[in-house]
């Protein structure tokens, strides 16, 4: 495997210095990473709420089918 030349190694090296810095570490968080994860929210949230309510009506579709097969099976009672 070849050698990094030494400009390249220098560069990696003070770059991983830097992102050590604290101050650094908040910038990246506030400026980069919370609006990139709050746009992949906004174009999600969609999306989840229409699976909630999908889900929402399998539930209470299974549980009328319950309810229809329930009442359909009892017995007559017989009446004289």
């Amino acid at each position: 495997m070849e050698s990094l030349s030494p400009l390249f190694e220098k560069f990696i090296d003070k770059t991983i210095q830097m992102l050590q810095n604290d101050m650094l570490k908040k910038k990246i968080q506030i400026l980069i990473m919370e609006p990139f994860l709050q746009h992949i929210i906004d174009l999600i949230f969609p999306y989840l709420i229409i699976i909630c309510v999908v889900f929402s009506l399998i539930i209470i579709m299974m549980m009328s089918i319950l309810a229809l097969l329930i009442f359909q099976l009892r017995p007559a009672v017989a009446t004289a």
